[in-house]
């Protein structure tokens, strides 16, 4: 609230900058076309795209992953990437990774239209189980450190964390096979 709103992306970009001439800015555009609930997302620059719909519920077909499916997805393989980018970094070898997200999205707003609320997520809950080289277990300092950085540096975490949605993980350290 406050904020001035964007009506093109363009202008929000124009203003971005990078904070780090080391580390400039990864540009990311897609474009959707479709009809009804149904829509065509291509990825700028790449070979695939992403096809969303929504639950006969609310009215769509149910013929692709709904755009919260989508978000919740996002955050789990997020999680993963960011993961990885931070072991590398850290020197910590990794292996098989699960990752489960669940959401709790209330109706009132989305579906009925309510005036007042949120149709934000009321919480989302994060579940990782990851195969590391790091000793000790789930509290060992190294694990924790290893799961703080990741979730302080996962871009997709953070935009949860900031939107207000409660917002809960749990990291198991797995034992990383030898070989």
């Amino acid at each position: 609230l406050g904020r001035a709103q964007s009506t093109s992306a363009q202008p929000l970009l124009g203003r971005a900058q990078s904070t780090s001439a080391q580390f400039p800015t990864i540009p990311v555009a897609v474009h959707g076309t479709g009809r009804g609930t149904f829509q065509t997302v291509p990825v700028q620059d790449k070979p695939y795209t992403i096809p969303s719909d929504t639950y006969t519920a609310l009215g769509g077909g149910d013929s692709a992953p709904s755009p919260v499916a989508y978000s919740l997805a996002s955050l789990g393989a997020c999680s993963q990437v960011t993961g990885s980018v931070v072991a590398r970094d850290q020197g910590v070898a990794l292996g098989v990774w699960s990752v489960t997200v669940r959401g709790a999205l209330p109706k009132a707003v989305l579906v009925g239209g309510a005036a007042e609320g949120n149709p934000n997520w009321e919480g989302v809950a994060v579940e990782v189980k990851v195969q590391t080289d790091i000793p000790g277990g789930s509290e060992a300092a190294g694990f924790r450190h290893f799961v703080s950085e990741t979730e302080r540096r996962c871009p997709i975490t953070q935009l949860f964390k900031l939107s207000g949605v409660k917002f809960e993980s749990e990291w198991v350290n797995e034992v990383l096979p030898k070989g």
